[in-house]
């Protein structure tokens, strides 16, 4: 297929707790969602996620999905409405009934600039009460194809317990978390073909990846390169190669398995250089009652090189990309 790029170019932005909060309800804003993930030094991975709707008659999902060696083992999900919960329009604050769901630290951002969240979920007989500390500065996008997105944490440690089919297993290991918001019209969500999305997370580098596909083959590709305790390097979209191969066939759709990122730029007179292969090691087809809209998440061996300047880490880690298809 012959893509060419959007027009709008992206550029990552300094945040505030406030860019976490609640967004809603607004005359577009009709459903936004919080994705915390981690990958763990037991083999365990697991991703919480709170979709909230900003209108009174719709539902809202808080979700717990645990994984093994990159395999999918649970998924607990529970339906709840608009009045159930307490939430936050000026910071990270979600409350269901008398149970704190996600807390951002308030006193740890304010006496020491830290981004610490508690996250505590228990649905049936899973849970996780994580503690997610961030390693580096976070940033927010706001995009034709993409709409909001705050990237709160592009890196963090986590520590903690999770509970899988009522057995408490100690935790700790390295997460993620971002919250998405669609701010445009009902067009900007029916004109999406497909993204791809990722992150790779190294020794003190990372990067977050996002390549964006509308149904004209407008392309958008997006990535931001992280440093632990120091900040973050928007890359130019004519600087960024992503490219997907060895495609199979999975629930009767095609879909790739194995990926290509490179990057070659310069940023704030820092060169930046990119070059990592993802392979999958695990598919997990999320909602798989829907004919519409299909959605896997991939665990992959991500392979290769990040390098910041006089920095040069080399990959070889496990780590979570996603995978969405508009029909």
């Amino acid at each position: 297929m012959n893509k060419k790029k959007a027009n709008d170019k992206s550029i990552a932005q300094d945040i505030q707790p406030i860019d976490d909060a609640f967004r809603g309800p607004t005359k577009y804003v009709a459903t936004e969602w919080w994705y915390f993930d981690a990958i763990f030094n037991n083999n365990y991975s697991a991703v919480i996620s709170f979709t909230k709707s900003s209108k009174k008659n719709l539902l809202s999902f808080p979700t717990i999905e645990i994984y093994k060696n990159g395999e999918f083992v649970v998924r607990a999900i529970k339906r709840y409405i608009f009045q159930d919960f307490q939430i936050s329009k000026q910071i990270p604050f979600v409350k269901l009934f008398n149970d704190k769901v996600i807390e951002f630290d308030s006193d740890r951002f304010n006496n020491r600039g830290e981004w610490v969240y508690n996250i505590s979920l228990k649905i049936d007989n899973h849970e996780t009460n994580l503690v997610f500390k961030g390693t580096t500065k976070g940033w927010k996008i706001k995009s034709k194809t993409v709409g909001s997105w705050t990237v709160a944490l592009p890196k963090a440690s986590v520590d903690g317990d999770i509970v899988v089919h009522g057995n408490r297993l100690k935790v700790e290991g390295i997460g993620y978390h971002d919250h998405n918001w669609i701010s445009g019209s009902l067009s900007t969500v029916l004109n999406l073909r497909c993204w791809y999305w990722g992150k790779i997370l190294g020794k003190t580098l990372g990067i977050v990846w996002a390549n964006v596909i509308n149904t004209s083959s407008e392309e958008e590709l997006l990535a931001v390169v992280n440093q632990d305790n120091q900040g973050y390097f928007p890359i130019d979209s004519k600087n960024i190669y992503f490219n997907s191969n060895k495609f199979i066939r999975n629930y009767g759709r095609k879909m790739p398995t194995s990926f290509t990122l490179k990057i070659d730029d310069i940023v704030n007179n820092t060169p930046i250089f990119v070059d990592l292969k993802m392979d999958v090691k695990g598919i997990h087809r999320r909602f798989k009652r829907m004919l519409i809209s299909p959605y896997w998440r991939y665990h992959v061996k991500a392979t290769g090189i990040i390098s910041l300047g006089s920095i040069k880490e080399t990959i070889n880690s496990t780590q979570i990309m996603e995978f969405f298809r508009s029909i």
